[in-house]
């Protein structure tokens, strides 16, 4: 036990603790009627992430979506991934102290955190399949402002309104009437365009620059 303790294996051993408290908070907010991930999730405002490919650069977002925040509650991410930094900084500091000595706390923490980030994003991937989440498919009419969208019915000008197709971001298609922008050329049918405003219930649009 004294060994848990020692300065090469506290990091990991408080971790486990930390974690072993958690899964008692999760179970006993269930037993009560209330998950307390459910909880946690509603006041962080996570309404998930739908990328989960490997990320592009080192930003946080994208290391974030990787290991499938927004899939996953953020609880039982957390959980996991102190799991396995846990078991990563035991394993590391066994092999040391196998091979030599152990490791220092400053060099072993980071080591063991990147170690275990493979295998936090294969267990979450796999955890965000079995649990049920509740997902929104609407969108605002908002949100649509910015998109990119095909003429069906044109051309657009400044007259009477004309029709275009447009997808949201989860996919779904929607048909929208639109105008030309004051200073617009007309836009003809199949002509790619770029939502930038809404006035009442009409679109604006412009010709979609060649770069999107």
């Amino acid at each position: 036990m004294s060994a848990l303790v020692a300065p090469a294996l506290f990091p990991f051993s408080l971790a486990a603790a930390v974690m072993g408290g958690l899964v008692l908070v999760e179970a006993l907010s269930l037993l009560a009627g209330q998950s307390a991930s459910a909880l946690l999730d509603g006041a962080l405002g996570h309404d998930g992430i739908d990328a989960v490919e490997p990320p592009d650069g080192l930003s946080p977002a994208a290391l974030l979506s990787w290991i499938n925040l927004g899939r996953v509650p953020f609880l039982v991410l957390l959980i996991l991934g102190l799991a396995f930094f846990a078991l990563a900084g035991f394993v590391l500091q066994g092999l040391a102290t196998a091979l030599i000595a152990p490791l220092p706390a400053p060099a072993a923490v980071p080591l063991a955190a990147l170690a275990s980030l493979p295998a936090l994003r294969l267990m979450s991937g796999a955890v965000a399949r079995l649990i049920p989440r509740d997902e929104s498919y609407a969108v605002t009419t908002d949100e649509l402002v910015g998109a990119t969208a095909e003429v069906t019915l044109g051309p657009l000008d400044q007259g009477l309104p004309g029709q275009v197709r447009v997808r949201d971001r989860h996919g779904n298609l929607h048909s929208l009437r639109a105008r030309a922008a004051a200073d617009a050329p007309p836009m003809a049918t199949g002509t790619r365009v770029l939502l930038v405003d809404q006035v009442e219930a009409v679109y604006v649009a412009i010709p979609a620059p060649a770069d999107l």
